[in-house]
């Protein structure tokens, strides 16, 4: 009875951050992006600012659970790490959803999961299905078909790829850090952890927004007059949906194997955010993409091992 108790929490929680990461970064982000950002000194702005956000979740957080604390000199170097992969795996994001489509651009960054979900193998000795292996060779195959240079142009370039492919790697490397932290003495740190995290997270945005605003001398569209409010309203949201995901999915690292909860709720998040793109947001894409997409998709499926 334990046992199955802890299983639907997990899978509880696991279904509540996937709906918070769906609201913040398939829905909010993905629309302040395109219809709201127009340089770069809005862009990390926006970062910083939701970091913030985030990092006094976390706190407030640590404070109800009585789990604030110095970190030790293992856990605010991972965070340090964490903050910067996750600080830049935003920004390329984002970039890449200011001119690609949401639809295939998270087919992408999603299938990163790949990267945890084989270091929980290399590391750890989980157990890896002949069905991924053929998981990984579709997801490699669906990238080749992810840039259609027939359709003129509309985003899909090889510009927006290497965005994609960028934030791919830190995406993945994201999935690592939380693996290896809550396999670690210090799996209690958790709380500071994130916390340190997303303090260099919003560190790093806003000198990169210092950069643009100063010596590039970029103008702040998303803080004139009549737009502040929008703009607090879509950082908010978006900072406490980051923060709730990655207290839940740092939790559930530690609580599930890397080779079922990332394929799992990766492969759920890509799909539903595929399906927003498509429907609400109107996106179109050609017969190669498509062909791209459904590899892509089914690739996810068998990293989720469906057929074991």
């Amino acid at each position: 009875m334990g046992v199955f108790l802890l299983t639907v929490l997990n899978v509880s929680l696991l279904l509540f951050s996937l709906a918070m990461n769906l609201v913040s970064c398939a829905v909010i982000r993905n629309d302040f992006c395109k219809k709201r950002v127009k340089n770069n000194a809005d862009l990390y702005l926006f970062n910083a600012v939701s970091a913030l956000v985030s990092l006094v979740c976390f706190l407030v957080l640590g404070a109800v659970q009585k789990t604030l604390m110095l970190p030790t000199l293992y856990t605010f170097g991972m965070g340090a790490v964490f903050g910067a992969a996750t600080a830049f795996c935003a920004v390329l994001s984002m970039k890449a959803l200011e001119s690609g489509p949401l639809s295939y651009t998270n087919v992408i960054v999603f299938c990163s999961m790949v990267i945890p979900s084989l270091s929980g193998l290399v590391m750890y000795g989980e157990p890896v299905s002949i069905s991924q292996y053929v998981g990984i060779g579709l997801m490699l195959l669906s990238f080749v078909f992810a840039v259609d240079r027939d359709r003129g142009n509309t985003g899909a370039s090889m510009r927006w790829l290497l965005l994609c492919l960028g934030a791919f790697i830190c995406n993945g490397a994201v999935g690592v850090l939380q693996k290896v932290h809550q396999n670690s003495p210090d799996r209690a740190y958790s709380v500071p952890f994130l916390s340190v995290a997303f303090a260099v997270y919003a560190v790093i945005s806003a000198a990169l927004f210092l950069w643009y605003r100063q010596k590039k001398e970029q103008p702040l569209t998303v803080w004139a007059a009549g737009k502040r409010r929008t703009f607090s309203v879509y950082a908010l949201i978006t900072g406490f949906g980051v923060a709730v995901c990655n207290a839940v999915n740092l939790y559930l690292a530690g609580a599930m194997p890397a080779v079922i909860f990332f394929p799992v709720f990766n492969g759920a998040a890509m799909l539903l955010t595929s399906v927003i793109g498509l429907v609400f947001f109107k996106e179109k894409l050609s017969k190669k993409q498509w062909i791209g997409l459904i590899l892509g998709s089914a690739a996810i499926l068998l990293l989720c091992n469906i057929l074991r």
